[in-house]
């Protein structure tokens, strides 16, 4: 069975409200795909970030890479993935969206808190990172499996390492000491 058709049976077609409270007015964030709800699993009343995607084959794609990861300690863990459709309150109509439930991590985006220093020192940063309060990324919009091509250009700003974007402006291809990665880190 391929990883594609594997990816499909996890997929649930039912409605995501037989099982889980969402509370669409609590926002945990916001990305260029879609944003980031609570939910409660009815069953258990335990919360959940709930991450909502248009339903495209990127999105479905996403879903794949991430679940790929899924046994790493340092990954958000996807609980269920929902296909419905989800109408917002500035839409029209419904649209089908993939709703992703997944691991809710409370400490934050690691990009805040870093940000809220004017300078940012590697002592600071191994302070932020500690074993205390462990990073995981939640984010696979721009993951890709490494097939010896890995030279697109796509990241996030925010995250990218200063040599890749050095390396953009002059047109060239340069080597980072540092890998930029796609994924969010939360704590």
């Amino acid at each position: 069975m391929s990883e594609d058709n594997a990816m499909e049976k996890v997929i649930k077609e039912t409605s995501i409200l037989e099982e889980y409270n969402i509370n669409w007015t609590q926002k945990l964030g916001a990305g260029i795909s879609g944003p980031v709800r609570v939910c409660v699993k009815k069953s258990t009343q335990e919360r959940f970030a709930l991450k909502i995607l248009l339903d495209r084959p990127k999105a479905r794609n996403e879903v794949r890479l991430h679940m790929m990861c899924a046994t790493h300690p340092n990954i958000v863990q996807i609980i269920e993935v929902f296909a419905n459709s989800v109408q917002f309150p500035h839409e029209s109509s419904p649209r089908a969206r993939l709703l992703i439930v997944m691991e809710m991590m409370e400490g934050g985006e690691l990009f805040h808190r870093i940000s809220q220093h004017r300078h940012f020192t590697e002592k600071q940063a191994s302070q932020v990172t500690k074993q205390d309060a462990p990073v995981k990324l939640c984010d696979f919009g721009f993951a890709k499996v490494d097939q010896g091509d890995l030279m697109t250009p796509q990241f996030t700003p925010y995250y990218v390492a200063p040599q890749v974007l050095e390396a953009q402006r002059r047109h060239q291809k340069e080597k980072s000491g540092i890998i930029p990665t796609s994924p969010t880190p939360y704590t």
